[in-house]
């Protein structure tokens, strides 16, 4: 045995937001219910980098790294040499929860890059070691692909999705009943381990929100982890390495782990009742006035009502409802959640480039439209044109029908192909850009650019730019975009002729023929959490009902 892990607590800050709340959570699951459970079996145990003991004269043997989880590369070391890791609960080191969504994606990125660096660098000396057990060696397998797996399980349960509600088309033996129930279980696995992990370290009532919190957090988190680990896959060296910075903002007062020996029960079964015994005795006190023995300190505490059932076998546990109620209640949400993706709209959002198009044959007659699709006319005779005039043309395209959306502040850009022209040609182009709340652009009011930036230049022989294609951007950086939903992004071109032949703008052909586009700065689409906000609104119902009474009356 080379080291020994000790209980990670984060309980320090986890009344300061939702987010410290969701962490707490997760952790508890974690320590209270996986880790337990692979030590009770024996599996590979990792070093958690934070409250562990490690024999010093094997850290001299196998050195200490750099890498950016050198608790894992660590871990994966001892293991390779034989050498064992162990984990206790019993051992308690209070810690403080990450506090902002974003040092929460840059310490999960960085633990995620530096896992599977070290899966790559170190996975054949672990899987051809004699010295490291099966079970270990399959633990390690699963261990291999960890923060890969959510970004995994999200392609495999959309493909099922579209396989089920779009193509209506199964593989032999893949059942509607059997892609539903694999989705479910998933779902549920880590709401049911962060509860039970809470359960075990008899925590207070408000925490349990904690795990609807959690749950947002790790969909929340694939596509940052997701990346991060297939640049550590992928990748020569390492990243750099970023400390996660600490507040020392402590919000809740740290009393000890208790009903710790319904997990050691549960792990040793008949075993631990003597061990349980021992220690009633060992707590229990003589009274030397009477000569009468006092129960124990913690026979007195009162239980938690989610203890009720579980600590005392003698009587009927009169709060068994309640657990049956919870499961319900997830049950419910998250199959009215299932139901309802069925009719979830594809989400279109403003992002770069958005292609011009045109309909009708070439030059090509309105209505206008662009989106993120190239065109496919071909050959360049086929392409849509529109030629300058003295007076100015103008013609409006439309991205229409959009969610909710807000294009970020920055620089646009617009992307122009051009054809033709005799003589000393000079060309102008005038470029503008705006949102309609309806489907149709039909009078829509530009605001790209903001005054007093500007959005123009000159083309042709004569012009600024005298090759095509070309793009002009806007002259400053500008103000965010709001689009609401079920409204258009709208553009406007006008191009104005003045000396020589006239050029014509080219457009909806394939990419480097005539695919002249808007590129847009990128685009927040917030749908993402628009699901979850109904969850939000119950949970005071079920945690915090006092609170809610409470402002109630005071609002009378």
């Amino acid at each position: 045995m080379a080291a020994v892990q000790s209980y990670q607590w984060h309980v320090l800050n986890k009344s300061e937001s939702w987010l410290t709340e969701a962490v707490r959570a997760e952790y508890a699951g974690s320590y209270m219910v996986e880790r337990p459970f692979q030590d009770a079996v024996g599996s590979l145990k990792m070093i958690a980098g934070t409250a562990y003991m490690i024999r010093a004269d094997i850290l001299r043997e196998v050195g200490w790294g750099t890498s950016l989880t050198e608790d894992w590369e660590l871990t994966l070391k001892l293991y390779a040499r034989g050498y064992k890791v162990a984990y206790t609960p019993w051992a308690e080191t209070p810690a403080e929860c990450v506090s902002t969504f974003a040092r929460l994606a840059r310490q999960r990125m960085r633990w995620a890059e530096g896992h599977t660096f070290n899966v790559r660098k170190r996975f054949l000396p672990i899987m051809l070691s004699p010295l490291v057990r099966p079970l270990e060696k399959l633990e390690f397998l699963y261990d291999a692909a960890y923060y890969l797996q959510a970004a995994l399980f999200m392609v495999g349960t959309l493909s099922w999705l579209l396989a089920e509600i779009v193509f209506h088309a199964h593989i032999p033996g893949w059942t509607a009943a059997l892609g539903w129930s694999l989705i479910f279980s998933n779902i549920f696995a880590l709401p049911l381990m962060n509860l039970g992990g809470l359960i075990l370290e008899d925590a207070p009532k408000r925490d349990l929100q904690g795990v609807l919190g959690a749950l947002v957090l790790s969909f929340a988190l694939v596509p940052f982890q997701g990346w991060a680990a297939m640049k550590g896959l992928l990748e020569k060296e390492e990243g750099p390495w970023f400390r996660t910075p600490k507040t020392g903002i402590i919000t809740d007062p740290v009393k000890h782990l208790r009903r710790l020996h319904l997990l050691r029960r549960w792990l040793l079964g008949p075993r631990a009742g003597a061990y349980a015994r021992s220690q009633m005795t060992a707590m229990s006190q003589s009274s030397p006035s009477s000569g009468q023995t006092s129960p124990a300190p913690s026979a007195r505490r009162p239980r938690p009502w989610w203890g009720r059932r579980v600590a005392d076998s003698r009587g009927p546990g009169s709060a068994r409802w309640i657990g049956w109620f919870v499961a319900t209640a997830l049950l419910l949400a998250f199959g009215a959640l299932a139901l309802s993706s069925a009719r979830v709209q594809i989400v279109h959002a403003a992002v770069s480039p958005l292609y011009l198009h045109g309909t009708g044959a070439a030059p090509c007659a309105g209505p206008t439209t662009m989106d993120q699709t190239v065109g496919t006319r071909t050959p360049a005779a086929n392409v849509c044109s529109i030629q300058s005039t003295a007076g100015g043309v103008t013609t409006v395209w439309s991205f229409t029908n959009l969610p909710l959306q807000t294009v970020n502040l920055g620089v646009w850009d617009f992307t122009m192909y051009w054809t033709g022209g005799t003589g000393s040609t000079n060309d102008s182009v005038a470029v503008s850009a705006g949102v309609s709340l309806t489907a149709s652009c039909a009078g829509f009011v530009a605001t790209i650019p903001n005054p007093p930036s500007t959005w123009t230049t000159t083309y042709g022989s004569a012009g600024i730019h005298t090759a095509s294609p070309f793009t002009v951007s806007t002259s400053a950086s500008q103000l965010p975009l709001l689009i609401p939903a079920g409204g258009s992004l709208c553009l406007q071109v006008v191009l104005t002729h003045n000396t020589g032949g006239r050029p014509s703008m080219t457009y909806d052909g394939i990419a480097g023929l005539a695919d002249t586009r808007l590129i847009p700065p990128t685009s927040v689409v917030p749908e993402s959490l628009i699901g979850w906000l109904g969850l939000a609104f119950a949970i005071p119902l079920l945690t915090q009902r006092r609170r809610v009474l409470s402002f109630l009356r005071s609002r009378k």
